[in-house]
């Protein structure tokens, strides 16, 4: 039986099997961490106030940045992506493994949700139709 996130307005179904995490005080309530068996993760969390969608990704851009060397970085067009949707795929290695964190942005219904996909890419493509599936829902809730 799948697990439910329910916060914030937002409603969805994700596997069992995955752990949600626990968040540092600083990260405040306002979203959840699933963490995969393989050891990737699901982020999502409300916007910070006022912040814009630029700063959004440079911040998770110089994050990625203080940890790993080369990171490669794409914008992309999702499959029913929504007007204001934003998608950024970033690719680094993290020691002989290829790592893809695919940073989605949501502006819809006067907020802002950040939602980020990390997984080493064979576990990512394994997974796509969970996230694509977890993705829906996000979507049909704002």
């Amino acid at each position: 039986m799948p697990a439910t996130f329910e916060l914030f307005g937002l409603k969805f179904l994700y596997p069992d099997n995955w752990k949600e995490m626990k968040r540092a005080e600083d990260e405040g309530g306002d979203g959840v961490t699933l963490e995969l068996p393989s050891g990737g993760f699901v982020s999502l969390e409300k916007e910070r106030e006022g912040q814009l969608i630029e700063e959004i990704i440079e911040e998770v851009a110089d994050s990625i940045a203080e940890d790993y060397e080369e990171i490669e970085r794409e914008e992309i067009l999702l499959a029913e992506a929504l007007p204001n949707e934003h998608t950024i795929d970033f690719r680094f290695y993290y020691l002989d493994l290829l790592i893809v964190s695919r940073l989605i942005i949501f502006k819809a219904a006067g907020r802002t949700l950040i939602l980020q996909i990390q997984a080493e890419s064979r576990d990512f493509d394994e997974n796509k139709l969970v996230f694509s599936a977890i993705l829906k829902q996000i979507r049909e809730s704002l």
